[in-house]
């Protein structure tokens, strides 16, 4: 279960990444105002999809090490993000959300023993 839930948070930040094109082509329109500037909001939006795309695949790629609770709450507040988007009018903003929010209740329902399952190498002490 532990490695859906990997997948769909990186795949979630894979489909984040047209709502980060979107969140761009919303800064140029709000710029063609005749002010010049982009509107802070747009840039917002646009800074908080980046964020959330990006930081979705490095936590979907990470879960094992980051352990059930870190990686849990990453994926809510990760999700959160997506949700912002939508409200800022931005629909790409959905799939990506609700994948995380489903990853998140599989990491938070995954057993314990699962995150324990990482692969460490030692180094045999030299007998010298």
């Amino acid at each position: 279960m532990l490695n859906a839930a990997m997948v769909m948070m990186i795949v979630a930040g894979l489909f984040g990444l047209p709502a980060i094109l979107c969140s761009a082509a919303w800064v140029g329109v709000s710029s063609t105002d005749g002010s010049g500037d982009p509107s802070p909001l747009m840039e917002t939006m646009l800074a908080v999809s980046v964020i959330a795309s990006i930081g979705s695949i490095v936590v979907g790629s990470l879960v094992k090490r980051l352990g059930k609770l870190m990686s849990g709450v990453a994926a809510l507040i990760l999700g959160g993000m997506f949700g912002l988007l939508v409200l800022g009018l931005n629909p790409l903003g959905w799939l990506p959300g609700t994948l995380l929010f489903i990853a998140a209740v599989m990491i938070f329902v995954a057993p314990e023993e699962q995150f324990r399952n990482t692969v460490r190498v030692e180094v045999a002490p030299s007998g010298r």
